[in-house]
């Protein structure tokens, strides 16, 4: 049966195996092959599978900066947007807290109970 030498095994990953060993009553030698057959398995295993996990490539600089400067020209698009907005409109906190008043009083006044507004500030 080939023999397989690691060289400058990492120490931590070392107390790791030995510690995972001993907690599956297995040699070194058995858990380190256990431990390359589920890696090779599941590896195998999202390459073949027909349920594709998803995956990230790593960008390119050029494709890093191309989704850089489509991000600043939205921001730009939503500055120059907000711009056209009345200067009375309502905060998000405004509009939240209009429309929590509005559910309970439809909620409340059927059944008799007077939802103020002021509750709400």
């Amino acid at each position: 049966m080939p023999a397989l030498q690691v060289r400058d095994f990492p120490a931590d990953l070392y107390e790791d195996l030995k510690k995972c060993a001993a907690r599956e009553h297995r040699s070194m030698a058995q858990q380190t092959i256990k431990a390359v057959e589920e890696m090779l398995n599941r590896r195998k295993f999202s390459v073949f599978s027909s349920v594709k996990k998803k995956t990230f490539d790593v960008e390119t600089d050029a494709e890093r900066i191309r989704r850089i400067e489509k991000r600043k020209a939205l921001f730009a698009e939503i500055e120059e947007l907000s711009k056209k907005l009345p200067k009375d409109l309502p905060d998000a906190a405004e509009i939240n807290r209009m429309g929590h008043y509005e559910r309970d009083k439809r909620i409340m006044e059927p059944l008799g109970i007077e939802v103020s507004y002021d509750d709400y500030i």
